[in-house]
């Protein structure tokens, strides 16, 4: 069956995919007293937290740093429980799988929209917090200080699909891969670990290319390219420049080899978000054909 012929035959079951969502919400507040709501209360304390320590502890960026910081770190929230979470979508679902004819690819799927549904809460969220800010640039009326976001906030829609068919085609590949070898669930954890100092979430993209620990100009330049060769570098520093106006940092800030302040959160070039665009939809779509090509061996196998 080609795979189109798979996606038509998935989408003739899209009444049991909502069911399957609607469960995985269920079964993850199962026996809490604040049930789904959790959902709410899980971003709302992360942000407070955030805002606290980085506004009077750990002082280390531009103003509103911790407005900068959530922009980027409740998306990677996303990636990662989308990920962890579909690794044992199928294992975790046999009894269904056993007894059930459906398309096993809703599985993962479902999984990753349950995550998505919470991400929606979280941006939810820190809009509450971006109109506070907002509004108090309008009342104080500093100079200099952004009273708008950008124009890119329009494409925030653009940006969600992006990340979200990436997250679908790893979670794809993964939740199919674990069936036959279980350690792969704990290495994407491990490695999942180590990408989190890879992307930029507590540090500005831009920081990359004038930090003095790497001396050579031009190798700053190219670590700097090979990271915006990572779609979740792109995805994360776009959230950033959508949602939220450039920042200066002082001269000599986080070890900038450079004696002028840095404009950071300048956004991403425009052919790299593109090419990221594009490597999410093939990301997706090759989850889909490897999941696909393995998923009736699935039963056999545990």
């Amino acid at each position: 069956m080609s795979l189109l012929s798979e996606a038509r035959e998935a989408l003739r079951y899209r009444e049991l995919l909502n069911n399957l969502v609607e469960r995985e919400l269920q079964v993850r507040y199962k026996n809490s007293t604040l049930g789904i709501a959790w959902s709410l209360a899980n971003p709302i304390a992360r942000a407070l937290v955030l805002v606290v320590v980085f506004k009077y502890f750990v002082n280390i960026g531009p103003e509103n740093y911790s407005a900068y910081v959530l922009a980027a770190f409740f998306p990677w929230t996303f990636f990662l429980t989308g990920i962890l979470d579909a690794g044992e979508s199928v294992s975790r679902q046999m009894a269904l799988v056993k007894k059930v004819y459906f398309p096993r690819e809703l599985l993962p799927i479902a999984t990753t929209i349950a995550n998505l549904r919470h991400f929606i809460l979280s941006l939810g969220v820190l809009g509450v917090y971006l109109v506070y800010l907002y509004g108090r640039a309008w009342v104080e009326n500093a100079p200099g200080v952004a009273k708008l976001p950008p124009a890119e906030i329009l494409l925030l829609p653009i940006l969600v699909l992006m990340q979200t068919l990436l997250i679908g085609g790893i979670a794809l590949f993964i939740s199919a891969l674990n069936v036959f070898v279980e350690d792969v669930k704990f290495l994407t954890a491990v490695l999942l670990d180590l990408l989190f100092y890879a992307v930029p979430i507590i540090y500005f993209l831009e920081q990359v290319e004038h930090t003095s620990a790497i001396p050579s100009a031009g190798l700053r330049q190219a670590v700097h390219t090979l990271l915006l060769l990572n779609p979740m570098t792109v995805i994360l520093a776009s959230y950033r420049s959508f949602l939220l106006a450039p920042a200066e940092l002082p001269a000599g800030t986080f070890g900038q080899a450079t004696n002028q302040p840095l404009i950071v959160n300048t956004g991403v070039p425009w052919p790299f978000f593109w090419l990221a665009f594009a490597v999410c939809v093939l990301a997706f779509l090759g989850g889909y054909a490897f999941f696909n090509k393995r998923k009736w061996r699935f039963v056999e196998q545990l």
